[in-house]
């Protein structure tokens, strides 16, 4: 198995042509002001003769104060819609053992920004990134996914601020997208996990679309009634979590 360090070189390596060609493609420097909205997940670009838009997902900060490295997957005061998508980085560390991919929170130098950069990018589908500085000493590290045409932006801003207002505040993770589960699943004992449709963490949700599961023992009572009814739906007693708490469930019961 590649060591981590030879990892992070090849892929830092790799990146720095394309990151390259990226701010020369859109004279990124060119620009004197630029903001980002996590209620849109969108960062803009403007200058006198105009403005760029991308969507975009935040990777994580890094503090020089305390030296240390957060990734936007745990970090609980995080408001963003897309922060979740970082979590196949996670899911990538733990089947290769690097730690630096797993642990949410950790020491490290000044250059480990661009590194975890460089990593996300190459596991996940971008033209590009960012990194911002804030007043608090904090650099923050951004991934961009796709440039919005300006026309759209107002669309896109109304679609993911409805997205936001289905977040709920969770006491283990912080700020998330709401789920739905029966009574009987939990992270203690397998019952199955049943979904309304194929799931996975960050994935993007139509507006009317909603996370759902209930265990093994409600997939019979419901099939026998072919369908959701009120008998049944007082069986499963379904609760609301967030999402998070629903894919550490789904985990478990795949084991």
């Amino acid at each position: 198995m590649e060591k981590y360090s030879d990892f992070a070189i090849r892929t830092c390596n790799d990146f720095k042509e394309i990151q390259k060609e990226f701010v020369e493609t859109y004279d990124l420097n060119s620009y004197s002001e630029w903001f980002y909205d996590e209620e849109t997940s969108l960062i803009t670009f403007k200058k006198q003769e105009g403005e760029l838009n991308f969507e975009y997902i935040p990777i994580g900060s890094y503090s020089n104060s305390t030296k240390t490295w957060l990734w936007a997957w745990d970090n609980k005061e995080l408001v963003h819609n897309n922060k979740l998508k970082t979590i196949l980085v996670k899911k990538f560390g733990e089947k290769h053992n690097y730690s630096e991919l797993t642990e949410g929170y950790f020491e490290a130098d000044e250059y480990i920004g661009w590194e975890l950069t460089a990593i996300t990018f190459d596991l996940i589908e971008a033209i590009g990134s960012y990194r911002i500085a804030n007043d608090n000493n904090l650099e923050i590290y951004f991934l961009i996914t796709d440039e919005i045409e300006n026309d759209f932006v107002e669309e896109l801003k109304k679609i993911n601020k409805n997205k936001t207002e289905k977040l709920i505040q969770c006491k283990k993770h912080g700020k998330s997208r709401h789920a739905f589960i029966c009574q009987h699943l939990n992270e203690n004992e397998k019952t199955g996990f049943e979904e309304s449709f194929e799931t996975e963490i960050g994935m993007y949700l139509e507006e009317d679309d909603d996370l759902s599961a209930w265990c093994n023992k409600c997939e019979e009572v419901r099939n026998k009634a072919d369908g959701w009814n009120d008998e049944n739906m007082e069986i499963a007693k379904i609760k609301l979590v967030c999402e998070n708490c629903y894919f550490e469930i789904k985990e478990f019961n795949n084991k």
